[in-house]
């Protein structure tokens, strides 16, 4: 294991202008919501925008499967752009978390530079491996009973996007630092912007100017390029404790080598949902383009459970590794507990509504009954799992936000191995004729991931609790 940058017989003097006193001794619940707010604003918007992009794509011929499919290929690439982003978010909100709770001068002054320098080299790669190999991979994942027409409009969304998810790689980082010093609100402000953005400019691209699958992805790629210019024009105006001094040199191999000890890990852990995804959609579009069509829109309006969750689990990182940073352990191992309960309170909720209101939703996106049909059964078989897969997430950044990343890639491990079932039956003869056997086994990957991390954390917090314990006890016996 990378041992920490973060050393505390090296405190400073240095000057942490957006500390929050609340994250260190305020109210738990209370100061997660405050704190979230700005974060569930930010991925409302992110739900809003994969909403609308789907919708405007629908309308195009809400008969049709073919449009909606095309898209849903694209998603398993669009998953692994994104699983990169979260890996560079976690680990640099991680990195600036623990520096700022222990007021590091060393992460506070070149971490912004560490962190852009280190995602212009996967920018470049990552657009490089796309160009060669991105129409490849969109046929692999594509079924038997996907036509050519669906491919097509598949690679077509796809490279229209990809600058959009080159821009959103380096947004990431910059709403990384922000989230680790605590000022989610300026990334709530941004993401505000860009969906603003999105929704103007997609139906004056699809249909205005007559640009169709292709008129999405380009308002998208516009939307996240402005998001990109609002956080580079906040840096530069010095809102932050971090500063850039836009010089690579200023970079920090310490610092790089720390961002990615976390990251790394992050990233491959959603890597291997990736390749859950990418399989399943294989399986799900070898069944019928109806039950393909499905699959896509509750993938989508799935994320109604990753909005509640993701703004826990971010706040929880800022939470957990500011008090950890600054050596109060028994306080993030309580942080721990009690956002984990909050987490799947809000998201048990929300399935209950989301069952009720299915039939409602999906005739929004389809007029063609076996595909709403199908739609609300998915969501009334995996709804009140789907929210143990969301609290994990919760449950991992709190590993993270304490420098342990490999609990959250093993976890990763046992979902993509439980939820991927369904292709061993088929290596085996075993034809899969409906959808019934991709619902078991997604539902148990979504439970047992749950269990396994829960009971890993638990345990991961309480012997923090006990090392803080004893740390007291000797503080007492000295005095």
């Amino acid at each position: 294991m990378v041992k920490s940058i973060i050393d505390p017989s090296e405190m400073n003097s240095v000057r942490v202008k957006n500390s929050d006193p609340d994250i260190f001794d305020g109210p738990i619940v209370y100061t997660t919501l405050r704190l979230s707010i700005p974060m569930l604003v930010t991925q409302l918007l992110s739900f809003t925008y994969l909403f609308v992009d789907t919708y405007f794509i629908s309308m195009i011929d809400k008969q049709s499967t073919t449009l909606v499919s095309a898209v849903g290929l694209v998603f398993p690439i669009y998953l692994f752009f994104f699983n990169i982003c979260c890996g560079l978010f976690q680990g640099t909100s991680s990195v600036v978390a623990r520096g700022v709770g222990e007021k590091k001068e060393e992460v506070i002054n070149k971490i912004g530079d560490s962190a852009l320098f280190l995602v212009i080299v996967i920018c470049v790669a990552t657009f490089v491996l796309s160009l060669l190999f991105g129409e490849r991979v969109i046929n692999f994942f594509a079924g038997s009973q996907l036509t050519a027409e669906t491919i097509n409009y598949g690679v077509e969304y796809f490279y229209y996007l990809l600058p959009g998810l080159e821009m959103f790689l380096v947004t990431h980082v910059f709403s990384g630092i922000l989230q680790g010093e605590g000022l989610a609100k300026y990334i709530g402000w941004g993401a505000v912007l860009s969906t603003t953005t999105n929704i103007i400019l997609n139906p004056i691209l699809i249909f205005i100017f007559n640009l169709g699958v292709k008129g999405s992805a380009i308002a998208t790629s516009i939307a996240i390029g402005l998001n990109l210019l609002y956080c580079t024009v906040l840096f530069l105006g010095r809102k932050t404790t971090i500063p850039f001094k836009w010089n690579i040199f200023n970079a920090n191999k310490k610092l790089m080598k720390e961002i990615l000890w976390i990251s790394v890990p992050a990233s491959l852990g959603m890597f291997l949902i990736t390749i859950s995804t990418g399989i399943l959609n294989n399986i799900v579009s070898s069944v019928s383009q109806a039950a393909m069509n499905a699959w896509v829109l509750v993938s989508r309006t799935d994320q109604l459970f990753v909005i509640p969750s993701t703004a826990i689990a971010t706040t929880t990182i800022t939470m957990i590794g500011q008090n950890y940073g600054r050596g109060n352990l028994m306080r993030a191992a309580k942080i721990f507990r009690v956002n984990v309960i909050l987490c799947i309170a809000v998201c048990a909720i929300l399935a209950f509504l989301y069952s009720i209101f299915a039939p409602e939703l999906f005739q929004l996106f389809s007029s063609v009954p076996e595909v709403i049909d199908g739609s609300v059964k998915q969501v009334r078989l995996l709804a009140f799992t789907t929210l143990c897969s969301a609290t994990v997430l919760v449950i991992s950044l709190s590993f993270q936000a304490t420098g342990r990343p490999l609990p959250n890639l093993i976890n990763c491990f046992i979902f993509m191995v439980i939820t991927c079932s369904p292709l061993y039956l088929s290596l085996f003869g075993f034809a899969i004729q409906d959808m019934n056997p991709i619902f078991t086994c997604v539902g148990a990957g979504n439970l047992l991931t749950f269990i396994i991390a829960f009971i890993w954390g638990n345990s991961h917090f309480k012997q923090l609790e006990s090392n803080d314990k004893n740390v007291q006890i000797s503080i007492k016996e000295m005095l």
